[in-house]
């Protein structure tokens, strides 16, 4: 069955701009390694950890697959028919959805509680860093949200793939703290993944049971799982709406005829 494309899909105005999205958003990831300058903070970073560790915050994969989608419903919209396969596919759109929207939810979430490193706007270094944490975290993610609402095609993911949306967020919490528990430097990219912090948050002040902080840590990670995959369900319901909306059109009804009138006056003899 052949897929039918919107009329954004077909935009070559809006190819252009989801290719400088991604582009530009590449662009920055590389200014930031080659950019990188470590400055010592007791809270956020105690220790160097090399400038290309910043790969591995879920951060910068999550919008990296992002980047990777807008180009390829960038050059899908010129024509491009191997890069449509990626962009034209749902469940391919709703889990860069729903990685970029925990991105800044988590993000956005944290700097109120004290867990993010604050804005500094003083010099072109430090504004320059404070742009990409923004355009990271707030900048990409709800545009992305509004582009789901404007399907490129009318085909539906289905729901029962929701559960592929676990996967990857599992593999990479239990990569995280085991290289955090056996690496050198001890490297946790986030707090939650850090048995200590763990318990803290349910045991206050008290000597760490590192047996049961894990076991907390685990149903903490099914908890955090289950996000990823209620998200993208959400995402999907979203999808099947707009497409709905934007494709689906009601069956023709033949509107019944009247019978000819035969006339209404006397035949006279």
């Amino acid at each position: 069955m052949s897929v039918k494309q919107s009329r954004l899909a077909k935009s070559k105005l809006f190819g252009a701009a989801a290719m400088l999205l991604g582009i530009f958003g590449f662009l920055v990831i590389i200014h930031r390694l080659c950019c990188y300058v470590y400055e010592y903070d007791a809270e956020f970073s105690p220790v160097d950890y090399g400038r290309f560790n910043v790969l591995s915050f879920f951060t910068i994969q999550s919008n990296v697959f992002v980047y990777i989608y807008l180009i390829c419903a960038g050059l899908a919209a010129f024509g491009v028919k191997r890069a449509g396969k990626l962009a034209y596919e749902p469940v391919v759109g709703a889990m860069a959805t729903t990685y970029i929207l925990v991105t800044g939810v988590v993000y956005t979430a944290g700097i109120p509680m004290g867990f993010t490193p604050p804005f500094t706007w003083h010099d072109s270094y430090h504004a320059m860093n404070s742009f990409i944490q923004v355009y990271f975290h707030m900048i990409i993610p709800p545009l992305m949200l509004i582009l789901w609402f404007f399907p490129l095609t009318d085909k539906r993911a289905a729901h029962r793939d929701v559960w592929w949306f676990a996967l990857y967020p599992l593999a990479y919490s239990v990569f995280s703290i085991i290289r955090g528990a056996v690496g050198k430097m001890h490297f946790y990219p986030y707090p939650f993944y850090r048995p200590e912090f763990i318990w803290s948050l349910f045991a206050g002040s008290a000597e760490v049971d590192y047996g049961l902080a894990y076991f907390l840590m685990a149903l903490v990670l099914v908890v955090g799982v289950m996000l990823f995959v209620g998200i993208g369900r959400l995402m999907m319901l979203i999808n099947d709406t707009m497409v709905k909306q934007m494709f689906w059109q009601p069956p023709y009804k033949r509107e019944p005829r009247e019978a000819p009138s035969c006339g209404g006056g006397e035949v006279e003899i």
